[in-house]
């Protein structure tokens, strides 16, 4: 294959150009280019790869735990660069500059890295994609903003993606993005990487200000000592019972759970401010609000800032906090700044107490727990996956030094103990001490082969994890941890793991499956590399990621794409999305998983951040009872409600029911079928199914008329009973059950509604048809799903 031939293949990738309905490439954003220069298939440099890079890189490429995959990676963007850092860098792991492979050699394994496994292969399993059929762009949209941004699309929106394509889409996300509710969502995502919620006072009492050190915080609870008339132990103890309603009892819950969140709001004011996410790691600086500025005594790094006051000086803590409903407040509790703590190097998320106690050291651990969390979290390495011999009792007794003298032990720690080091001012609580005391026995603070002395001044030396932010950053596996993050967050499962080729493998499955890591690698490398263009800016990410047929595919090709299970994005909806989607598209949530109601969440896959960290993925026997109640009650208060809203030819404020009305019946009292009434029905049940379950049916669809049969059997029986009441026990009765009559404004903290728009019976049985509709529709798994 020449040179010429590989061009043509790369232009191709750059567009995965197909027929109409086929992913197109595009992921949105800066657009990204690369000048790619390869030469013929080197032999010489295939040999010397199998030779000195196949163990740590895999022999297609795909990497191991102890080195990079190599398909699509981020510095293979020509062969020049690539031999350079060859010649420089490699192997990992050394404290020289290493010289087995430079000159000739380096350019040698470029070539052939160049060739084998960023351009026959990337093509190869990138044209495999051309077998996956996208769903109409529309659909798209009203999936993404109802899981980003809690709502459905409006009318101009769809109207702007109809017309403009995905530019019209990308325009679109990108205000949504910058809707509050994207932020909810943005937190959950990185939380589940996190974990620190387990701070927060619905799940510990004061979780996150009790791991913060009186003497380094003397004002950790200066709530205590604000209000002169409740002090001290009686104080405490009213904090504890939460029978305390005053402003007080407010700063208590504000204060814990800003400092439990001081790196996820992080997250938030980086992304908000469309700032790099690099600085996740590398921010000079933390994120309080008002009240945990008290704790920390923090100063604010802009001198002329200040927080939202709130406009009522009487504004109640429950707009806030359920826990406090008569309490008041002055300032805003979700008005976060940077701030800066005195004494402490910061450096991100790093160097948060709450990131620190939540995964601990202890004096023999020497910090390797942290270090594993951050190849996991921020580099995308297992450690624990790296090959080698573990003997089960794990106990050296000829080595002074096992993690340095054994081998079985040097491969891991080698890895994992320079990153350890750089945590040594640290302690088990999470406190700076730089005066630490470290053993000599551990690798010197490091990564990726680069070593941190105390020469050159020693301010590294003191600040290390300053240090250890900035290289982390720029090291290209930073891009593969945010992009997998990401996609495991909206798309709902994790990356592919590198095929194991072994002698039981079948090697069409092997091949298949190789096939499919390449693909995925090379398109989520391609929407890394457009996040760095756009600097570093993560919302681009997530538009590409939206754009993809990871989370567009509507049909699959088998013949042309054998391993697809991990194409699509049906995934099932933790808690809280469910109940954004029922705000989306009810107008109002589930009161069992309301106010953070913490068993429930977690029957329904939810996570606590504490002992339950994992969501489950596919629905159990309890789940799925726990759907159908939701759909019957949430069925039973929406469809009366709904009906009490404004419908004419100008307004129409309905959710629901947009194109019918509680006197709209299919027959007349003679029996005879009134065809305008049956095609208002369908259209509205067609308006259901697509604003339910984002299917968009025609009419003559066999979906819409099974909804319409039941519908139809529904209002049958209804009038059945009604013309013959005393055939039927209990007797039936045109007066609604009481929960589902209209009684309460739903959307509105069920504020009682005036008695004109009351509707508390049903005598034709229009409306409780309508209710088994709904419980129909919102029993299906697809509502579940998205």
């Amino acid at each position: 294959m020449n040179t010429l031939r590989l061009l043509v293949i790369i232009c191709f990738l750059s567009t995965l150009a197909g027929c109409q309905q086929e992913y197109s490439g595009d992921v949105g954003g800066a657009s990204v280019q690369s000048d790619f220069d390869f030469g013929n298939y080197n032999a010489e440099g295939a040999r010397l790869y199998g030779q000195q890079c196949a163990g740590c890189h895999g022999v297609e490429g795909n990497g191991t735990q102890i080195g990079k995959p190599l398909v699509a990676c981020a510095t293979c963007t020509n062969i020049s660069s690539l031999a350079k850092e060859i010649s420089l860098t490699m192997p990992i792991g050394q404290n020289t500059k290493v010289t087995d492979c430079d000159g000739q050699c380096a350019n040698d394994v470029a070539e052939y890295i160049m060739y084998a496994f960023n351009g026959l292969s990337l093509y190869q399993a990138t044209s495999s994609l051309k077998g996956v059929s996208t769903q109409p762009l529309t659909n798209t949209l009203r999936n993404a903003t109802v899981q980003l941004a809690g709502r459905l699309p409006t009318d101009a929106e769809i109207a702007q993606v109809t017309n403009e394509g995905e530019a019209g889409f990308s325009s679109v996300m990108a205000r949504a993005m910058n809707e509050d509710e994207f932020y909810v969502r943005l937190t959950e995502i990185f939380n589940d990487v996190f974990l620190t919620d387990k701070y927060l006072r619905v799940n510990q009492f004061n979780g996150a200000l009790n791991l913060l050190d009186r003497d380094d915080y003397p004002n950790r609870n200066w709530y205590d000592t604000a209000y002169p008339d409740i002090e001290g132990e009686e104080a405490e103890q009213k904090a504890q019972d939460e029978i305390n309603n005053d402003n007080r009892g407010c700063s208590n819950i504000f204060a814990n759970d800003a400092v439990a969140r001081e790196g996820l709001e992080l997250i938030n004011y980086i992304v908000r401010n469309n700032r790099p996410i690099t600085e996740l790691v590398t921010a000079d600086y933390t994120m309080v609000n008002w009240y945990s500025q008290k704790v920390y005594d923090a100063v604010l790094t802009d001198p002329e800032a200040s927080f939202t006051e709130l406009n009522d000086e009487n504004a109640p803590c429950e707009a806030y906090s359920s826990s406090y409903s008569s309490a008041t407040l002055r300032y805003d509790p979700s008005d976060f700044k940077p701030a800066k703590i005195a004494g402490i190097p910061h450096a991100g998320i790093l160097t948060s107490a709450m990131f620190l106690n939540r995964f601990p050291t202890t004096e023999t651990n020497l910090n390797r727990h942290r270090s594993y969390m951050v190849y996991k979290m921020f580099l995308d390495t297992d450690i624990l996956a790296i090959k080698g011999s573990r003997p089960g009792d794990s106990i050296d007794t000829t080595s002074t030094f096992p993690t340095l003298q054994n081998p079985d032990c040097y491969t891991c720690h080698l890895v994992m103990d320079p990153v350890a080091s750089t945590f040594q001012h640290w302690d088990d609580r999470g406190r700076y001490k730089p005066n630490n005391l470290w053993p000599s026995s551990i690798e010197a603070a490091g990564l990726a082969g680069k070593v941190l002395t105390k020469s050159g001044g020693g301010s590294d030396f003191d600040a290390m994890l300053q240090w250890l932010g900035h290289e982390i950053a720029q090291d290209s596996r930073y891009i593969r941890a945010m992009t997998r993050h990401l996609y495991k967050g909206i798309i709902g499962q994790d990356l592919l793991s590198a095929p194991s080729n072994n002698a039981d493998a079948d090697a069409d499955v092997y091949a298949d499956a190789v096939i499919a890591y390449n693909a995925q690698r090379g398109i989520l490398a391609n929407i890394g590399q457009t996040m760095v263009a756009d600097n570093w800016n993560i919302k681009t990410a997530i538009t590409a990621l939206l754009l993809s047929p990871y989370y567009r595919a509507n049909t699959i090709d088998t013949d042309k794409i054998k391993a697809a299970n991990h194409i699509g994005s049906a995934r099932l909806l933790s808690p809280e999305m469910l109940q954004r989607k029922l705000k989306a598209t009810l107008g109002f949530d589930w009161y069992e998983l309301r106010n953070n109601d913490v068993e429930n969440r977690i029957m329904f896959g939810g996570i606590d951040s504490d002992s339950v960290i994992e969501r489950i993925h596919n629905p159990s026997g309890l789940m799925v009872a726990m759907q159908e109640r939701m759909a019957v009650e949430m069925a039973c208060r929406a469809t009366a409600f709904d009906f009490t809203k404004v419908r004419t030819s100008e307004i129409n404020e309905r959710r629901l029911f947009r194109f019918v009305s509680p006197d709209i019946e299919p027959y007349d009292a003679d029996g005879i079928e009134l065809l305008s009434n049956i095609e208002a029905i369908k259209e509205n049940i067609q308006y259901l199914h697509n604003t339910l379950l984002s299917e968009s049916l025609p009419l003559s669809h066999a979906e819409i008329d099974a909804t319409y049969q039941l519908f139809l059997s529904t209002w049958q029986i209804g009038q059945a009973m009604a013309a013959n009441p005393d055939s039927f026990s209990p007797r039936p009765s045109e007066n609604m059950e009481y929960t589902c009559s209209a009684r309460w404004d739903r959307e509105n903290n069920d504020q009682g509604l005036d008695n004109a728009l009351r509707i508390t019976k049903d005598k034709n049985y229009v409306i409780r048809s309508w209710m088994a509709v709904m419980t129909y529709l919102l029993s299906d798994y697809r509502y579940i799903y998205e």
